[in-house]
Formats: C-alpha cells, sequence, structure tokens
C-alpha cells in the first residue's frame, strides 16, 4: 500500500514537472479565457435572431454580469477560507459555467424558453464568480507576494487573449456552419474541456500563503523553489481557529478602518 502510494505521488510530480508553473497558469486561463463571458453578444444576436425581442434578450445577457457581481465577494470569501483544494473548485465551476452557457442550445424558436435562459445565466454568474478568487488564490499560494504581480499580470493578458481566440474561433464557426449557429456555442465547452485538463498541472502551493498568510516556500516564475526567510522580528503569532488553521482578522475590524472603507465603497 506504501509503495502504491509512493508510486502515485511520484507519477503526480512527474506530471506537474512537465510544464513549469507560469506555463500552467498561462494555459489555464487562456482557457478559461476563452469561456469568457459566455459569448455574451453571439448569444444576444442569436435570441433576436430565433424571435425573442430586445427587452428578453437584454435581461438575459444582464442577469450573469449582475449575479456574478453580488456573488463574487462572498465566492472569494468562501475560497479564502476553505480547506478543501481549490483546484477542484475551478474544476467545478468550469464545467458549471459551460454547462450554463450551452443552454442556449435548447431555446426553441420564437419568443419562448425565456425561464431557462434566465436560470441558466443566474447560475453561469454564480459558478463564474469562483474562477477568479481560486485563480488569485493559486496563483498566490504559489508565487507567493513577491511574484504575485507578476504571475497575475500574465494570467490577466492570457485570459484576454483567450477571449478574443473564443470569439474569432465562433465566428469562424458560425460562419461555416451558418444557419446552424448555435453550433458555434460548442467552442464554450471545448474550452472547458482544455481547461479541465490543464488544471491538475496547477501546483497547490502553500494554502495558508493563498489566504495572504506567511509561507515556507514558493516558486518564482521560472519554477525555482524558494525558501521563505523569517522575519527580522522573529515569526508572528497567529491566531489558531477550532480546525487548527490560521484565523484571518475579522471584517468588522477590517472595514473600521476609514482608508479601507472608502477604497472599498469607492472601486479604488
Amino acid at each position: 500500500m506504501q509503495d502504491d502510494l509512493s508510486g502515485k505521488q511520484v507519477k503526480g510530480l512527474r506530471m506537474l514537472s512537465l510544464l513549469s508553473p507560469t506555463v500552467a497558469f498561462a494555459l489555464v486561463t487562456f482557457s478559461l479565457g476563452e469561456l469568457g463571458d459566455g459569448l455574451n453578444i453571439f448569444q444576444g444576436i442569436y435570441l433576436v435572431g430565433i424571435g425573442w425581442n430586445e427587452g428578453s434578450v437584454g435581461t438575459a445577457l444582464s442577469l450573469m454580469g449582475l449575479t456574478s457581481l453580488l456573488v463574487q465577494t462572498f465566492a472569494g470569501d468562501w475560497v479564502d477560507k476553505t480547506t478543501i483544494d481549490r483546484r477542484k473548485f475551478l474544476v467545478a465551476a468550469s464545467i458549471v459555467t459551460a454547462l450554463s452557457a450551452l443552454m442556449i442550445m435548447f431555446v426553441r424558436e420564437g419568443n419562448q424558453d425565456h425561464m431557462l435562459i434566465f436560470i441558466s445565466k443566474v447560475i453561469e454568474g454564480v459558478a463564474s464568480s469562483f474562477i477568479g478568487p481560486c485563480i488569485a488564490a493559486l496563483t498566490l499560494a504559489t508565487f507567493g507576494p513577491d511574484h504575485f504581480d507578476r504571475v497575475m499580470a500574465s494570467n490577466i493578458l492570457w485570459g484576454h487573449i483567450g477571449s478574443v481566440i473564443a470569439a474569432v474561433l465562433a465566428g469562424l464557426l458560425a460562419y461555416f456552419l451558418y444557419p446552424d449557429i448555435k453550433y458555434s456555442f460548442l467552442v464554450i465547452g471545448f474550452s472547458a474541456l482544455v481547461a479541465i485538463v490543464f488544471i491538475p498541472f496547477l501546483p497547490e502551493g502553500d494554502p495558508n500563503m493563498g489566504r495572504g498568510f506567511s509561507g515556507k516556500a514558493m516558486v518564482d516564475p521560472d519554477g525555482n523553489e524558494i525558501v521563505q526567510k523569517d522575519d527580522k522580528d522573529g515569526p508572528r503569532e497567529l491566531q489558531i481557529d477550532t480546525t487548527g488553521h490560521p484565523e484571518a482578522t475579522d471584517y468588522s475590524i477590517v472595514f473600521s478602518d476609514r482608508k479601507t472603507l472608502v477604497l472599498c465603497a469607492t472601486g479604488f
């Protein structure tokens, strides 16, 4: 049993070593960027084309963004506090987001099936709100605060590139498959599949460092391990919760700071 477990660990390490952490994050964010907003603009045009009125289309397209805006804060808090591997959340969020976006393929012609799209857009907004916090937490857990900005900038860049590629692919498929343009939305499902393939290559990193606490080790963008040095003033004492994990400062204390409250309220 011990030998079998060691073999699995060695196999996992070999798989992870095939890609540098930076490349793995770039591939995942590129694929998730292709998920984007579910090709909302294309979906809106398609719905108008099959008989929906403009008001219903506007409502459908705004539901995802509004839901994501309302849920993202709570999603980030949950991702921050969870002890479950964040890569599992990322896989689940990718699958649910893609499946929800693909519900448009089941809409019948005419001004009907509104609730199918409305509900799927709400679910899509909830699921997609977990993607950003998971990527940010995994990036911080892997690279630490010293390289976080650089790698996150790369992640965002590749996400935008993925969004552009998805739009181009969907447009080409719609052109060649016309009039059955609904099959162009299969790009969303393919993007989710690619993301799921590459998510296991992401390092889990130090979960506590992913929450903003001090970590023991991290890697640089080239994949070289860096051992975290202790502060000159010695290690900070952390409050431990009932599960044995570090406990972050309560939100009431954070927002009691006037500058923090102003920054959060204004969005800067």
